[in-house]
């Protein structure tokens, strides 16, 4: 049988192989028989596409240089209000006579206040503050009169003095930008644009304060653009004025400002017989346009040269189409047939699929099927993961509250950012022997009295079995005031406790612990609730009873050995804020809650030193300074204010432990992430690699690398290897010939679509934009 079954797979394999080969071949044959249709349909694509992205480069520029020029505008007029809001300049428009008595100190003062911006802001070539009344300006480390600064210092080409006098010192200006004109500047000629606040207030103007700004800062913005060919660029002020512009030919604005439509847009227009592509946007800071020029066939440029090149493949791929199908199919089809040969060995029962894909789709839908039960079986298991955990929550088993909150999801509650108290519930009648015809009454009893506390505190809280006859009863609310839920709690236990009087002639007894915060602390609290029990049932009493009304035992302290056992292991893990919090919970509960004897405090103290001692030779610490203290320690206790210093000593001693823990954790912590950085630098070119990958070269699982690396770096794994990806292809792209597929090998990418699509994504520009623009 068995010869037989290897014989019948071993058919079945070669027919697979074959038919896989020949339905992966025949659409490659089919597309063969397209390729001019599909050269036609690419190109036409690309013609949109590079006239689209030429369009979109342009508005970039534009919107940029809007952006910067709009910001240092606003910077500027930010400027002049502070000047003309500067208290000297204010005092110092109304002298009239600047050398007379002390306006000369004052005319030094004013001077001396004015901060040269030019430091802080290269768009400002000078500014200057002129005083009408005086006929003074000044500027950051000079002063001059009217007549000295037309003639020496900024003269205005188009202005005689009466007029430019005019200009500035009888006209009211506000925030006002005027458009580039030539101004010569101590003997040298610049074309400037000038930007006026007046000071004074309209109809009687005192002064001004005038700021340059040259011409060249602004055509900066404009250095990306190629007007060799009758391209320009133009800055146009709301009333039609050039501003600025950047042309070969000097020529006059080619475009009426009022055939734009709307703020922003892009128009194809025939200037002087050539046809233009023009880009605009206008700013809603200062109603400015920005217009952008180019030949459309420098822009369409491209599209002949692609053009060229898709009919010339289109031939080739026609010649050799047919030999790379062949060989796409043969390499395709082997991993469909590689994972056929493998479900076929390892299937504990032969398919009678007769198709690969057949075959395939029968092996997912049965793994389909198997993780559907496999849910089933885990959703039927939660109330004993339930169960489990709360066993584990009683008996303070969590070391951490991360871990505690980590299994919630899986029991299907959430617990967290709540309050918590727990209380004991003990059924009489289970403890007087039992026979075989009281057995089954009695579980019929306790299933029914655990429904009815079930029903009793509803949605308050949860029930869980301890014990034959106990129940633990954890109870959770939002209150930030837990009296008036003391009362509601008493009174749900008083109306389960009827019922079960009532229906099931059963007696309880209930005790109830401590309030606590946090999910770690609910073993404390479930403690509590039996200590309280014991005294009930001590008493043989039948009322409930609250851990919180005990009274105080001065003989016994309170550091039971789970508690001991559950600081250790959080001082091991190096969890400082736990360790704190649980030696908080301690001192409350001895030294403030406890009036604990004097002898009795000492045995608590030596008992809290022993546990460190049985903690230090686990942790590889040096010990000699414990137990220096510890040699100390009865000279040390002689007073109740030296036993709260003595353990503060203690507490200074975990905290000492904690940080030596966390100290190594940091260490090993930085030797991995250089180690993980090392490696993705030197092997970042694999496409193969990935999170899977990495986590495997440092056997670590990939949920705990990917949650280090991102506490590590700040970024996720997948961002942080694509940027570094994406960095290295710009540099090939700006530096290299490398075509888009080769730099798309190099960088660690297997198809260079999947590149170009990251590449847009992440830079906003394709990647060949990119390298006609930056290569």
């Amino acid at each position: 049988m068995l010869f037989k079954r290897e014989r019948s797979v071993n058919v079945n394999v070669n027919k697979g192989r074959h038919r896989v080969f020949a339905r992966i071949l025949v659409p490659y044959l089919v597309f063969l028989m397209l390729p001019m249709i599909i050269g036609w349909v690419i190109y036409q694509k690309t013609t949109a596409l590079i006239e689209s992205e030429a369009t979109a480069s342009h508005m970039n520029l534009l919107e940029q240089s809007k952006d910067i020029l709009d910001r240092r505008l606003e910077e500027i007029a930010s400027i002049t209000q502070q000047l003309a809001a500067d208290t000297r300049i204010m005092r110092f428009l109304s002298v009239t006579d600047p050398f007379e008595g002390t306006n000369t100190y004052r005319v030094l003062d004013t001077n001396k206040s004015l901060y040269d911006y030019r430091m802080s802001n290269n768009f400002i070539f000078d500014y200057y503050v002129l005083f009408k009344n005086s006929e003074m300006v000044l500027t950051p480390g000079a002063s001059y009169s009217f007549q000295h600064f037309f003639d020496r210092v900024a003269q205005y080409s188009k202005y005689d003095y009466d007029s430019w006098y005019d200009f500035v010192a009888k006209q009211f200006h506000t925030r006002k930008t005027f458009a580039s004109e030539e101004v010569i500047v101590q003997g040298v000629p610049y074309s400037m644009l000038t930007y006026m606040q007046s000071l004074g207030y309209p109809g009687n103007p005192q002064g001004a304060i005038a700021v340059m700004i040259d011409q060249k800062e602004i055509q900066k913005l404009f250095q990306g653009l190629n007007i060799s060919e009758g391209g320009w660029a133009y800055i146009v002020d709301g009333e039609g004025k050039i501003v600025s512009e950047l042309s070969a030919s000097k020529a006059p604005l080619p475009i009426e400002i009022g055939d734009l439509i709307g703020d922003r847009g892009v128009i194809e227009q025939s200037l002087q017989s050539k046809q233009m592509m023009i880009t605009y946007t206008k700013s809603s800071y200062n109603g400015w346009t920005y217009l952008v020029g180019q030949p459309t066939y420098v822009v369409l440029e491209k599209v002949r040269y692609i053009q060229k090149i898709i009919f010339s493949l289109t031939f080739v791929f026609l010649v050799v189409g047919v030999f790379i199908a062949y060989v796409l199919a043969y390499r395709n089809s082997k991993p469909l047939r590689n994972i056929v040969n493998l479900i076929l060995e390892k299937a504990d029962v032969i398919s009678h699929q007769r198709d690969a894909f057949g075959l395939i789709g029968e092996t997912v839908t049965g793994l389909f099927h198997n993780n559907y039960r496999l849910k089933s079986e885990i959703e039927q298991q939660v109330p004993l993961l339930r169960a489990a955990y709360f066993q584990r929550l009683l008996n303070g088993q969590f070391i951490s509250a991360r871990d505690a909150d980590a299994l919630l999801k899986y029991v299907g509650m959430d617990l967290q950012g709540m309050s918590y108290r727990v209380a004991v519930v003990h059924l009489r009648g289970f403890d007087n022997g039992y026979n075989d015809d009281l057995l089954e009454e009695l579980d019929m009893k306790r299933l029914l009295a655990k429904e009815m506390l079930r029903r009793a505190i509803d949605q308050e809280g949860f029930v869980y079995d301890i014990a034959e006859d106990q129940f633990g009863l954890l109870f959770c609310y939002r209150a930030e005031q837990p009296e008036p839920y003391k009362e509601l709690i008493e009174q749900k236990l008083k109306e389960a406790n009827e019922e079960m009087k009532s229906q099931l002639k059963l007696v309880s007894v209930y005790g109830v612990g401590g309030l606590c915060d946090s999910l770690t602390s609910i073993s404390r609290s479930y403690e509590q609730a039996r200590e309280a029990l014991n005294v009930q049932l001590w008493k043989n009493e039948n009322e409930i009873v609250w851990f919180d009304e005990l009274p105080t035992d001065m003989n016994n302290y309170y550091f039971p050995q789970d508690v001991e056992i559950r600081l250790i292991n959080l001082a091991k893990a190096g969890d400082h804020a736990e360790v704190q919090h649980m030696l908080d919970e301690i001192y409350h509960e001895n030294f403030l809650l406890r009036h604990l004897s004097f002898a009795v405090m000492q045995l608590f103290l030596f008992e809290m030193w022993g546990s460190l001692v049985k903690l230090l030779p686990q942790m590889e610490l040096d010990q000699q300074e414990v137990y220096r203290r510890i040699q100390s320690l009865s000279s040390e206790i002689d007073s109740y204010e030296n036993m709260r210093k003595n353990y503060e000593s203690i507490r200074a001693t975990y905290q000492w432990i904690c940080e030596s823990v966390n100290d190594h954790k940091k260490s090993q912590n930085v030797q991995l992430i250089q180690s993980i950085l090392g490696m993705l630098q030197n092997a970042y070119m694999d496409s193969d690699l990935c999170l899977d990958v990495v986590a495997d070269r440092f056997r670590i699982s990939k949920v705990y690398l990917s949650q280090f690396f991102k506490e590590q770096t700040g970024i996720n794994f997948s961002d942080y290897l694509e940027n570094m990806r994406m960095d290295r292809a710009k540099d090939l792209l700006q530096t290299t010939e490398l075509t888009i597929l080769e730099i798309s090998d190099k960088v660690g990418y297997s198809s260079s679509n999947t590149f170009c699509r990251a590449f847009k994504r992440l830079h906003g520009v394709s990647a060949t934009s990119y390298k006609k623009l930056h290569g």
